[in-house]
Order: C-alpha cells, then sequence, then structure tokens
C-alpha cells in the first residue's frame, strides 16, 4: 500500500538528469510495438498460430508486468538522485574557472548547428540540398 502511494506521488516528479532514459525506453517499446504489429498483420498463413500463443503470453505477461513494474522507475529515480548528489558535490568543489569553462564549451556546442547552417549557405547549390536534408529543412 505504501509503495502504491510511493509511486504515485513519484510519477509526477520529473528526473533531473535520467529523463532522457525513460524518453528511449519510450521510444524502443513504441518502435517494438510498431514492428510486432506489422510482422503479425504480414504474418499470412501464420496468423492463426500467432494469435492462439499470443493470448496465453498476455495471460502471463500482464499480471507481471503490473507487479513488477514500479521497480525500472523506481530504480531510475535512485540512481537519478545519486547523479545529482554527485553533481551538486562536485559543483561545490570545482573552482570558478572550470565552471566557466564548461559553460563555455557548452554555449559552443549549442552554437554549433547555426554556425554549420551559415556555412552551408555560403557553399554551392547540391552541398545546400544535402545540408537540408541532413538538418531536416524543407
Amino acid at each position: 500500500m505504501a509503495e502504491d502511494e510511493d509511486n504515485q506521488q513519484g510519477q509526477g516528479e520529473g528526473l533531473k538528469y535520467l529523463g532522457f532514459v525513460q524518453d528511449a525506453a519510450t521510444y524502443a517499446v513504441t518502435t517494438f510495438s510498431n514492428v510486432y504489429l506489422f510482422a503479425k498483420d504480414k504474418s499470412g498463413p501464420l496468423q492463426p498460430g500467432v494469435d492462439i500463443i499470443e493470448g496465453p503470453v498476455k495471460n502471463v505477461a500482464v499480471p507481471l508486468y503490473n507487479r513488477f513494474s514500479y521497480i525500472p522507475n523506481g530504480a531510475l529515480k535512485f540512481v537519478d538522485s545519486t547523479v545529482d548528489a554527485s553533481v551538486t558535490i562536485i559543483d561545490r568543489s570545482l573552482p570558478p574557472i572550470v565552471k566557466d569553462a564548461s559553460i563555455q564549451v557548452v554555449s559552443a556546442i549549442r552554437a554549433a548547428p547555426e554556425a554549420a547552417r551559415s556555412l552551408a549557405s555560403s557553399l554551392p547549390g547540391q552541398t545546400k540540398i544535402l545540408a537540408k536534408v541532413f538538418y531536416g529543412e524543407n
């Protein structure tokens, strides 16, 4: 009962450093699900066998998922809080010059796509088309 309350309270809190892990896991599950559904639709004469096997697998997997689904989220929150504690300790012990250098590196990395776009704008026509494809611009 207490675990359910903790789990419900924790769902509202986002991960500070490892949110990308949840996003990647969600993307992977969605992609796998789409691939599975596509393969199931294209299974042809094996379709009845797939349907027969799918029922018992769901009957076993759904209760197991419901019972243990909080574990990965709890572990991820624990690791995220550990990373937060480590970053706090490192942040307190680093000299200001290192912090300033890291801020400059991050700003340079964020400026890199714009610099690449400006470089691509000065290149010939075909290269501009490739750059637009690479950056996903239409």
